[in-house]
């Protein structure tokens, strides 16, 4: 594997911005830090002794997480340099690597398992990713991906940094034709209709510069900041959890997560268009 190394850098040169993208302890939002840590002690479940990939891997506190859970070896894949050199600093990992989810630095049939959460969306071709993702694992390796979920995320403030965000049904079709034994889980149901009606709500009060006035008059409290630094089991979060198969109607997820194998022997069969 081609996984780059570097020196822990000081204290003091580790900065990384918050965007709302990434987890960064003691700076995120606590309900998005509790779903992003539900999503990795989902995945923990299937890690043990295995050769894991995280792609996207970010601030790397769940990279870290999957390799407290057991994973023999968890490699950690993102563009972003800044998210790398924090990684290797705050959390001590050093198997880590820039590089493109859609041109993976790894050779054919070189992993266990990929776990590769809120990534998808923010990628012009998905199909690419599916493919690279199926060609670095080994026949009957697993593949664990999570997307917002489009019915849900439509009524809310567009995200600069999502293109290609997926109804859960076009997620589960991409996801299962090129991988086997696709099996559909939820995050964070929303009870759809009121959800709906609210995020109009809210939309019309912030076209109208009243939103922070009304926030005032119903004195809504901000969003409490995650305090903790790593990711635990999680047993205090149950309502974060992420279940198998989708809520009953009037609910809908707001994340949708897919586990998937790679078909066995050399491929499925689908031609790749990887250059």
């Amino acid at each position: 594997m081609n996984m780059n190394t570097t020196t822990v850098m000081p204290a003091e040169n580790v900065q990384l911005d918050y965007t709302g993208e990434r987890i960064i302890a003691g700076v995120t939002p606590e309900i998005t830090f509790r779903e992003h840590q539900m999503r990795y002690v989902f995945a923990a479940q299937f890690v043990a002794g295995l050769r894991v990939l995280d792609i996207a891997s970010g601030s790397g506190v769940g990279t870290d997480y999957l390799l407290r859970a057991g994973a023999a070896s968890c490699f950690g894949l993102d563009l972003s340099p800044s998210a790398l050199r924090y990684a290797r600093y705050r959390y001590r990992l050093h198997h880590l690597a820039a590089c493109d989810a859609t041109r993976l630095c790894l050779a054919d049939q070189s992993l266990d398992v990929i776990v590769s959460f809120e990534t998808i969306e923010h990628l012009a071709e998905p199909r690419h990713f599916l493919l690279e993702c199926e060609r670095v694992l080994r026949p009957g390796g697993r593949f664990i991906c999570s997307t917002p979920n489009r019915e849900v995320t439509r009524w809310d403030q567009e995200n600069p940094f999502h293109v290609t965000e997926m109804p859960v049904h076009e997620f589960y079709r991409q996801v299962s034709g090129i991988f086997a034994d696709s099996t559909l889980y939820g995050q964070a149901p929303v009870p759809y209709p009121f959800y709906a009606a609210k995020k109009k709500i809210a939309g019309t009060l912030d076209r109208l510069h009243l939103k922070e006035w009304v926030k005032r008059r119903l004195r809504v409290k901000a969003d409490h900041v995650c305090s903790d630094a790593d990711f635990t089991d999680g047993k205090r979060y149950a309502r974060y959890a992420v279940t198998r198969d989708l809520p009953p109607w009037p609910s809908k997820p707001r994340y949708a997560i897919v586990v998937a194998r790679k078909y066995p022997g050399e491929s499925n069969g689908i031609e790749k268009v990887m250059g």
